[in-house]
């Protein structure tokens, strides 16, 4: 088995999903990188330390910044940097750095639709795919390997050749263009998020979740719930990591039912202190691979 399917396979679950949200542009293995270097400098990561505004501006102005400048500069509430992120929108060529731009000025309040409707143009191309979970799982709910053999039927009935690059459009791209959706917090993602809870591929699912999640939007409280329901052990437990963030008593329930006390319990801290995502503990993809 190459290592890239080793990586594939070991990537089943949230934490494939952390990418988008904390707001790495180019690869996993970057953003990582960083987060350990910091963590053993005893520095607070970039994307909470606000005294790093003042730097992440001026980076996105200069033009030498990536996703974790956006991340941070969004997650601060600092419009002033508006113009520099619709400047470099124009200018970028990366399109996850892109699709992160434009889900930072969405969140930022930015009232041009242009961002907005990119946003959404990438979003519901995974939104509206019919490829089916890449992951097979066994009768305990457990991911077993992939691909998946209705993974392999789909390819085959779309006559596709590249299976890397259909693999890791359908762990790791597809759902991080959801995920940005719903980390816009715009009230506008909601209906197609809902829509996601419905996919074929089970990554997409969580992605909704979450997103659902970082809107705050109770009313999708027992859709995640159903969603959870209907699917296996270990997708469930990543898709009701997102219940964690609702003050509602119907979400905590379903936490303890599909997540382990242990877990649920660092799940909650984390909410407590602010954080909204695990770390990444594992590298997913090659750098040079982007969609």
């Amino acid at each position: 088995m190459s290592a890239m399917w080793r990586n594939l396979n070991r990537a089943v679950g949230c934490v494939l999903l952390c990418s988008a949200s904390l707001g790495f542009a180019t690869s996993p293995q970057t953003w990582q990188t960083q987060q350990l270097q910091q963590a053993q400098s005893g520095k607070l990561p970039y994307a909470i330390d606000r005294a790093s505004i003042p730097d992440a501006v001026a980076r996105v102005k200069s033009g030498d910044f990536d996703g974790m400048h956006v991340d941070l500069i969004a997650r601060a509430g600092a419009a002033e940097a508006t113009p520099a992120l619709e400047e470099q929108f124009s200018r970028v060529q990366d399109p996850l750095l892109k699709r992160k731009i434009a889900a930072g000025l969405v969140r930022l309040g930015e009232k041009d639709d242009t961002y907005w409707e990119f946003l959404l143009k990438e979003a519901k191309v995974a939104i509206d795919s019919d490829a089916p979970n890449f992951m097979s799982y066994d009768s305990a709910g457990k991911a077993t390997g992939g691909p998946s053999p209705e993974f392999e039927a789909w390819l085959k009935s779309r006559g596709a050749v590249d299976i890397d690059s259909a693999a890791q459009d359908s762990i790791y791209w597809s759902p991080g263009r959801v995920i940005l959706l719903g980390w816009s917090r715009d009230p506008r993602a909601v209906p197609y998020l809902r829509q996601a809870l419905s996919s074929p591929n089970y990554m997409i699912e969580i992605a909704a979740a979450k997103g659902l999640a970082e809107i705050g939007d109770e009313n999708s409280i027992p859709l995640i719930i159903n969603a959870c329901q209907k699917a296996p052990k270990e997708v469930a437990e990543a898709m009701a990591e997102s219940l964690v963030y609702f003050d509602d008593e119907a979400a905590q329930s379903a936490v303890d039912r599909f997540i382990d006390k242990e877990s649920a319990k660092i799940y909650r801290d984390d909410k407590a202190s602010g954080r909204k995502t695990k770390p990444l503990t594992a590298p997913l993809y090659d750098s040079s691979a982007k969609q």
